[in-house]
């Protein structure tokens, strides 16, 4: 498998097309006729100079924007496609145990990377990763998803194919990824295949969401030209109507002026079309307090005296709640405001004060400005800032870099207590950590640390599939392999999709992964009926899965029942040996984060539950 660390990762182009120079289309009589033969060239070989295969131009595509690591479960239909990756030293094959398991891994490796990319087989390969890839969709990360499916050549003899629905058809499949992707293509080497890969894949990078490739099985070595000219070539400026640009400005500019106060809070967006520096630039020209949603948690320094803390409706700390709702001018940066994310929907946003900034439009107040991209709006309202001070300006940071985790009890011979392990936690973490945490328990606990340096939270609370984390973390670790991942997941998280474990150990990947042992579904205890049977699952000794699952890797594993055993396993997972440390950490079956618990209460008045 090749390095993980000599790869640049390219600063593609956000903005929108306008900013790009494509290669010109291709011709389909660009490849001789007598050379279009499906079986004619393996997939990945080259069959003459300046030519390629189907595959070959894909994966080099790929590589162009930086995938290193290419996620998936073999199956019959793809196998061409696989040979071509794995002939490829530039680009390494991550089998996984479940293709929904290769879609989360891809979907964690784009928020790193920019890209990622799985390949699974046609109808139950495609099915299985079906609800990650619509997480992917959810949560803006740019996936392409390459499925490998019955050859051209087969399916005119009348006979059922396996894999398929009673019907004979081969597009249902490809119809219903169209719900969760921005882009589909069936390839055929007739339709200038080139043509169409370099299509989705600009469609993933533009609109950082996943994306569907059909490629069949006797299309993926039929050659091609390969590429003449980079996928995204940067250097024009961007075409947004100079007119739309302008009237942003002055209308900005306006609110502004007159404005005594301003602040900024940030979601998610900021990060995947890579304009979290701008944001730092913003907030430094006009000394404004930047609060973040949790999606967002890591993307503005905490340690950053403008740092106003994380913003969740009802549930935020009083000088966040000032900083976003008491202001004169909210600025929003990539924001969506889900019920997971704005404490059930208790947020408070001002309405007439705003300027709100998304990809490819902004909106100050009622009007909008479409195609105002949000690197083009953050270099409008810094330059609009710039120097000023707002009079009115409150002090909201006197408490930023200050924990919503509670202090660490003082008798470390009690039972382990969610209080006392986030605490923990935090006192642990070092710069430049990656925490990745499943959604429930794990993700609301982590959402209330104060982050130090460099370190940064991702989980998934828009989508919220559990079991999510677990193979996010195998991705994130071959993303990023100078980062130290810590995975915080649950009990019930992680039988989800525990078999996705022991691909991680295989990959020698050295995370350190803490496991809430509650003996359920406690996310849902506190939404509703928690003594309710249908929130028990089977009991796992945790400790006991790394000699069963990754017999060849020296793994470390603890359980720890008390806060000194907690404290001890952490110790040791600070450790230098480089090596995987599992602690099981076991806690109350009702024991719960403040976060999540106002959240639960929220829920469950809007799902129509009596109060537990």
């Amino acid at each position: 498998m090749p390095s993980n660390t000599a790869i640049t990762v390219p600063n593609w182009p956000t903005a929108g097309p306008s900013s790009w120079t494509a290669c010109p289309p291709m011709s389909a009589t660009a490849v001789t006729p007598s050379s279009r033969k499906a079986s004619a060239t393996p997939a990945g070989t080259i069959a003459a100079p300046g030519t390629t295969t189907v595959a070959g131009y894909l994966l080099t595509r790929l590589a162009e924007a930086g995938v290193i690591s290419v996620f998936g479960v073999p199956g019959d239909y793809n196998m061409g496609l696989l040979d071509a990756i794995v002939a490829r030293p530039d680009l390494g094959w991550v089998g996984m145990a479940t293709e929904q398991g290769a879609a989360y891994a891809a979907d964690s490796y784009a928020r790193q990377r920019g890209l990622g990319a799985l390949v699974t087989t046609f109808g139950v390969g495609e099915l299985s990763a079906i609800n990650a890839i619509a997480g992917a969709y959810a949560e803006s990360s740019p996936v392409v998803h390459i499925v490998g499916t019955p050859a051209l050549s087969t399916r005119g003899t009348g006979l059922a194919l396996h894999h398929n629905l009673p019907g004979n058809g081969y597009s249902q499949f490809a119809q219903m990824a169209a719900q969760v992707t921005a882009a589909v293509a069936d390839l055929r080497v007739s339709a200038a295949p080139r043509d169409e890969i370099d299509r989705v894949l600009r469609t993933a990078l533009r609109t950082s969401r996943p994306v569907y490739l059909a490629i069949p099985a006797d299309v993926a070595g039929a050659p091609v030209a390969a590429p003449a000219c980079p996928l995204l070539a940067t250097g024009q400026e961007d075409h947004t109507d100079p007119a739309t640009l302008a009237a942003f400005t002055r209308e900005a500019r306006r609110v502004l002026n007159d404005a005594a106060s301003a602040s900024v809070l940030v979601g998610h967006l900021a990060s995947r079309y890579r304009v979290t520096a701008q944001v730092r630039e913003l907030a430094a020209a006009g000394g404004l307090p930047v609060a973040v949603l949790s999606m967002a948690k890591g993307d503005f320094p905490e340690s950053d005296p403008r740092f106003a803390g994380l913003y969740a409706g009802a549930a935020s700390a009083k000088r966040t709640r000032l900083a976003v709702e008491d202001t004169d001018v909210l600025i929003t940066v990539g924001v969506t405001l889900a019920d997971t994310v704005t404490g059930g929907g208790t947020h408070q946003l001002p309405q007439a004060g705003r300027i709100d900034l998304a990809p490819g439009y902004a909106r100050v107040g009622g009007t909008g400005y479409p195609g105002v991209g949000l690197g083009q709006a953050l270099a409008v309202l810094t330059s609009a800032v710039r120097g000023r001070r707002f009079p009115d300006q409150a002090d909201l940071t006197s408490e930023a870099g200050t924990s919503t985790a509670a202090t660490t009890a003082a008798d470390p011979a009690a039972p382990l207590t969610q209080e006392y392990l986030w605490s923990a936690i935090e006192q642990s973490l070092r710069p430049g950590d990656l925490v990745i945490a499943d959604q429930g328990t794990a993700f609301y606990g982590a959402a209330g640390l104060t982050l130090p340096a460099g370190a940064s939270l991702i989980g998934q609370p828009l989508w919220a599939s559990i079991g999510w984390a677990v193979p996010a973390a195998l991705g994130a670790s071959l993303a990023a392999p100078e980062r130290r991942i810590v995975l915080i997941t649950r009990d019930g998280a992680f039988q989800q999709t525990a078999p996705e474990f022991g691909t991680m150990m295989a990959q020698g990947v050295a995370p350190v992964v803490i496991v809430l042992d509650n003996g359920g579904y406690t996310v849902e205890r506190v939404i509703h009926s928690p003594s309710a049977p249908y929130h028990r699952i089977p009991s796992w000794d945790w400790s006991k899965l790394p000699a069963l699952m990754a017999r060849d890797t020296i793994m470390t594993a603890m359980r720890a029942v008390t806060g000194g055993e907690f404290d001890a396993a952490l110790l040791t997972a600070g450790g230098e040996t480089g090596l995987p440390v599992l602690i099981q950490a076991v806690l109350g079956w009702a024991d719960a984060p403040p976060l999540l618990r106002d959240l639960a209460r929220v829920l469950a008045a809007n799902d129509g539950y009596a109060s537990n």
